[in-house]
């Protein structure tokens, strides 16, 4: 989940339930502690307050058993649990009815004959149940959350990993699913063409989506049809009045107590039943029985969804037509009143018996009878000719394709329960999601998934999942139950950089008219890549190691950074703005100017003197997105080059200085270059203070050494010395050190010589 910057992540229920699926209790602490005060009013509603606390902590027990045999819920926690404790309370009931001999029958008096909601039985496939039932795991917990128990958007991102928005965002779309989903239910039912282009509008026309002339079509229609009024008025009480639907349907009639204990709100499901007989008469006396019929159907039917199903995420479609949606319904035939039309009834408000069906009872076979009035022989009645019976044509099947939002859905399995899926790469090789169709009852359409992606993926299966015959080619997998899919398993090797649409995956679906598409985005993650870095070696060159440094190239690719480090006998290689590069000396790092193909990036270093391999040693690590690669290499310290330095004793025709002993030092091949001389002698020697130009020297007065050095080399170094007695050992030696670039060389010379030459 998305966090401020600064404040630590949040785990959402979700990850909680994961996390207890494998072991960790202390999760599972973590959870106790968000809902342990619902589960509590909950049970105030059912037992004394004194027995409330023992009745929830048996639910917490119970949800902690589910989960670790890898059951229980998913996401909707509170839900689940709210549930647990109303079972947990009939379980005790039902475990204390055994049979006791007793002479006091007084204290069993009260005791209920059964523990059903009398209101929940006999309707358990109404439609507005069916459809809060097919809704995602997800949807229902946000519907549950915000509408039910009126919780704000900041306080239940914790419990769902979103941030607020992202709650805000998934509630609408969880509230959208539910009149979808309900308005599906009733699709079923409709016969005619002309009931079923409003049914499938409805959902628009309570939003006010729909034009000018089809608000006027619905209307005209809904005049004349009760069926599509009471289905229109369900629509808006699904709307409407989400926390009395969604209560009852968890927690039964104690749901009504649980609501009113957490917001102090008087909710009663009487009122809940007049709110909708009055929306029903309001609108027009000729659809008020029907209507109201259906109505009280409707809200029985939603007291009867026990237990939260589903999965994850809303849905959109598999090679998506254009929406057909005619401004003008289909023609309606004409009808012939009789001539003497019985008589109406005024509507019953009367309730339904106690043991409703789950649709609105049939009108009575027989009408009123009412006497037909006798003709007069002024007044004679025309008798009508025979109707001639007109064959009615067979109507082809609808072909209208339908979007079906919970037709496919797209989760990743966490932790825990998850089972293990043939026909897919290893989990640890790429990120793992799972496809699952939902299909109607009894489908027997092929169900057919498309599958496409960005370019940073590829196709995710190998061979055929079970239950499947998929075609890499095509892209598309067909399931071989078309009534029950199975789930169907993908992974995607990790991607490793690249923009959002190339890391997005879309899954289309179709069975029948029904289609339906969803997409998600694969996170790219940290990686290495070891032919990301490349350092070639340069030209040869005895005095610099020539370095060529080069980064493979990408496209999408957002950045490239290089970061060199190095030991103490070397120095900043980088040249000032080296082509395609910026680089910093101060921070050590260099970023390409085309991340796509960044130029080859030259590094030049002098070659160290005599030191340890760390100081010697440089190392360049790439970053290239979430890619890195690092590379090091040991550089070779200076060579012996014995034909670098000459020390020369000049002829009595070039000697400068005829008084002292005069010896030139030669650098070879150092025309213009630095050179460093370490000049060092014996007790019997002394050297003068006199250099050449362009040369700079330092000595000590205490030790027999001196460093001469000129970062351009002109000609020799005169080196001038007096010698206070003869002689052939070391005290009458010098010795000179000298160093260009990555070569070094030592000779030794005797003053005064062997020879009769100065």
């Amino acid at each position: 989940m998305e966090t401020p910057e600064g404040q630590p992540e949040v785990a959402g229920d979700a990850e909680l339930i994961a996390r207890v699926r494998n072991g960790d209790l202390e999760a599972y602490g973590e959870l106790y502690a968000r809902h342990h005060h619902a589960a509590e009013r909950m049970a105030r509603q059912l037992v004394p307050a004194n027995d409330a606390d023992d009745l929830a902590s048996d639910a917490f027990a119970k949800v902690l058993d589910a989960l670790r045999a890898g059951g229980g819920p998913d996401i909707s926690f509170r839900a689940y649990l709210l549930t647990t404790v109303r079972r947990v309370h009939v379980d005790r009931i039902r475990s204390g009815k055994k049979v006791q001999s007793t002479d006091d029958i007084a204290s069993y008096e009260r005791e209920p004959e059964t523990f059903d909601d009398p209101t929940v039985t006999g309707f358990e496939s109404g439609a507005a149940a069916k459809a809060f039932a097919s809704l995602p795991e997800r949807w229902q917990a946000v519907l549950w959350h915000t509408e039910v128990e009126g919780e704000k958007p900041a306080a239940i991102a914790p419990l769902l990993g979103l941030t607020a928005n992202g709650v805000s965002a998934l509630a609408y779309r969880a509230r959208e699913g539910l009149r979808q989903a309900y308005l599906q239910q009733h699709l079923a039912d409709v016969a005619g063409d002309r009931c079923r282009w409003t049914t499938e509008r409805l959902g628009a026309y309570v939003r006010g989506g729909l034009t000018k002339r089809e608000n006027r079509n619905v209307r005209e229609h809904m005049d004349d049809c009760a069926k599509c009024t009471a289905v229109y008025l369900e629509l808006v009480e699904v709307n409407s009045a989400l926390p009395a639907l969604l209560a009852p349907a968890l927690l039964g009639t104690a749901g009504i107590g649980y609501l009113a204990a957490a917001s102090g709100a008087k909710v009663g499901l009487v009122g809940f039943v007049v709110t909708g007989w009055r929306k029903v008469t309001e609108n027009s006396t000729r659809t008020a029985v029907g209507a109201g019929a259906v109505v009280v159907v409707a809200i029985a039917a939603v007291l009867a969804a026990m237990a939260l199903t589903g999965n994850d995420t809303p849905q959109a479609s598999i090679d998506k037509p254009a929406t057909q949606q005619p401004t003008q319904p289909p023609a309606q035939k004409p009808t012939v009143p009789p001539v003497n039309p019985p008589s109406a009834k005024p509507p019953s408000a009367k309730p339904p018996a106690s043991n409703p069906t789950t649709a609105p009872t049939t009108a009575p076979t027989t009408a009123p009878t009412q006497p037909t009035p006798t003709p007069t022989a002024t007044t004679p009645v025309p008798t009508p000719p025979p109707a001639t019976p007109t064959p009615t044509p067979t109507k082809p099947p609808p072909t209208t394709p339908v979007l079906d939002e919970a037709l496919v859905t797209i989760s990743m399995p966490g932790g825990g329960g998850s089972p293990a899926f043939e026909g897919t790469r290893a989990a640890a090789a790429g990120i793992r999601f799972v496809i699952t169709i939902k299909t109607p009852a009894a489908n027997a359409n092929p169900v057919v998934i498309g599958l496409k992606y960005g370019a940073e993926l590829g196709w995710p299966l190998n061979g055929n999942p079970p239950g499947w015959v998929c075609t890499p080619s095509a892209g598309t997998c067909t399931a071989s139950n078309p009534a029950a899919p199975a789930p169907l398993p993908i992974t995607f090797d990790a991607p490793t950089g690249g923009s959002a649409a190339d890391r997005t995956f879309t899954v289309s679906a179709k069975t029948g008219r029904l289609y339906d598409d969803d997409s998600a985005t694969v996170q790219a993650a940290p990686s290495t890549d070891e032919n990301l870095l490349k350092i070639l070696a340069g030209k040869a060159d005895p005095d610099v190691h020539h370095r060529i440094i080069t980064v493979a190239p990408r496209t999408d690719r957002t950045k490239v950074t290089l970061k060199l480090s190095y030991g103490s006998a070397l120095e900043w290689p980088i040249a000032a703005n080296p082509a395609g590069w910026t680089c910093s000396s101060k921070t050590r790092t260099c970023t390409a100017l085309n991340p796509a193909r960044p130029a080859s990036l030259p590094a030049n270093f002098d070659v160290p003197e005599d030191s340890s391999t760390s100081a010697r040693t440089f190392t360049v690590a790439a970053t290239a997105d979430l890619v890195s690669d690092t590379d090091s290499e040991v550089l070779p310290a200076v060579q012996q080059d014995e034909s670098l330095l000459q020390i020369l004793t000049p002829t009595p025709q070039t000697d400068p200085n005829p008084f002292v002993y005069n010896r030139f030092l030669k650098v070879n091949g150092a025309g213009g270059r630095k050179v460093t001389l370490d000049i060092s002698w014996g007790k019997n020697l002394t050297l003068l203070p006199v250099w050449g130009a362009g040369w700079t020297c330092d000595r000590t007065s205490d030790i027999r050494r001196a460093t001469c050095w000129t970062n351009s080399y002109q000609k020799p170094l005169n080196s001038e010395w007096n010698a206070w007695l003869p002689g052939n050992g070391s005290n009458n030696q010098i010795t000179v050190h000298a160093r260009l670039g990555g070569r070094e060389d030592t000779d030794t010379a005797q003053i005064p010589p062997t020879s009769s030459r100065r």
